[in-house]
This record gives structure tokens, sequence and C-alpha cells, in this order.
């Protein structure tokens, strides 16, 4: 019986994830905006007018990402990002490995591109209220749908 306690503490203890100390909890990172929404709204539209300068050449870059294999060797790679809601929303990637931090803007029912570095990272988005979680390494291109 004491065989089996131990096991199962031991399996419930391994399988839960840990974020690393550079973590967004350990105060690396810039704080994320509040729920505030007009904060939000504002910092999107920030965002938008900074996302569209070299737009053409981030698109090409991305498109070379998504149709050539993926060189192992090539640091960066694309984010593709469609929202299928009806609210702007910012995707939030923060390095978990790297202290590499993105907050990528995209509009309500559109897609957005972006070049991103290879790496594991935390997304979190806030999509018409509904909280979006994940954790990824990111080798390849990402392509990713979210809707409320």
């Amino acid at each position: 019986m004491k065989s089996i306690s131990a096991l199962l503490i031991f399996l419930i203890v391994t399988s839960c994830e840990v974020l690393p100390l550079n973590s967004p909890a350990s105060g690396n990172y810039p704080k994320q905006s509040t729920n505030n929404t007009s904060n939000e709204s504002k910092e999107f539209a920030d965002l938008m007018a900074s996302d569209k300068i070299d737009k053409k050449k981030v698109t090409a870059q991305v498109l070379t990402y998504l149709l050539n294999d993926t060189d192992p060797k090539d640091t960066k790679t694309a984010a593709v990002i469609t929202n299928e809601s009806n609210c702007d929303i910012i995707v939030r990637l923060v390095g978990t490995q790297n202290n590499k931090f993105y907050n990528l803007p995209v509009s309500k029912n559109s897609k957005n591109q972006f070049v991103i570095e290879k790496g594991g990272y935390t997304l979190n988005s806030n999509v018409c209220g509904a909280k979006y979680y994940s954790q990824k390494i990111i080798v390849e291109p990402l392509i990713i749908t979210l809707s409320n």
C-alpha cells in the first residue's frame, strides 16, 4: 500500500508543468495590460499602427517560411494567427527559455502574420472575454485559429 501511495504522489508531482525561473511571474517581462477594455483598446491601436510598418516585407518573409522547408539553422519562423471572433485581440507570446516576448495584434474576423524567434513560448490572449492559454515549442511555422 505504501508503494502505491508513493507511486501516486510521484506521478502527481512529476506530471505538473513548472514554469522556469525566468517566467513572467519573476518580473523579467513587461506587465500585461489589465482587463480594462479601454487600456487594451488603446494598446491594440498602438500595436496595429506599429504593425503596419514594413508589413509588405514581413508578409514576404512569412510566405518564404510557409512555402519552403524549415531550415533547422534558421533562428526565426512565421506565425499566422486567424481571429474568427467579433473582438480585436492581442496574442501575447512570452519566451519560456529566452527573453523574447511578442504582443501580436489581430483584428476581429481577420488574420495577421508575423516573424518570430523559434523557441518555447507561453501564449495567452483575451478573446471576447474568454481566456486563451497555451504553451508551445515553436520550431516551424505556427498557424493558429482563435474564436469565441
